[in-house]
């Protein structure tokens, strides 16, 4: 096994961990932040091959595509989301299914 191997190894356990123990938290944060339909549905687009005007042609309810890059600017500071392979693009940093997520409970 090189160091590169090991590393990706190390970090794949180290993130599992974070991931196990701070479960709650993470999931109120995306809870507050996905508070409504059309967020929730935005991060489930954010794959990182969606473009915003793939995700704004997508949604239910209408949203610019200069609106959706916002909320990832605003989401990558928050970390919910990280930088994908393609310049510009955005990836869901969580599977909210993990988290107990399936649907919107707006006004909660």
């Amino acid at each position: 096994m090189d160091n590169l191997e090991s590393l990706t190894n190390m970090f794949a356990e180290f993130l599992t961990i974070y991931k196990f123990v701070n479960k709650k938290t993470i999931a109120d944060m995306l809870s507050n932040e996905l508070n409504k339909t059309q967020l929730f549905e935005i991060y489930q687009l954010t794959d990182g091959n969606n473009s915003t005007r793939d995700i704004a042609a997508k949604l239910t309810q209408k949203c610019a595509h200069g609106t959706i890059a916002n909320i990832w600017k605003r989401w990558a500071l928050k970390g919910i989301v990280v930088p994908s392979e393609t310049k510009g693009r955005f990836k869901a940093a969580f599977n909210l299914e993990e988290y107990g997520i399936t649907e919107v409970k707006e006004g909660e």
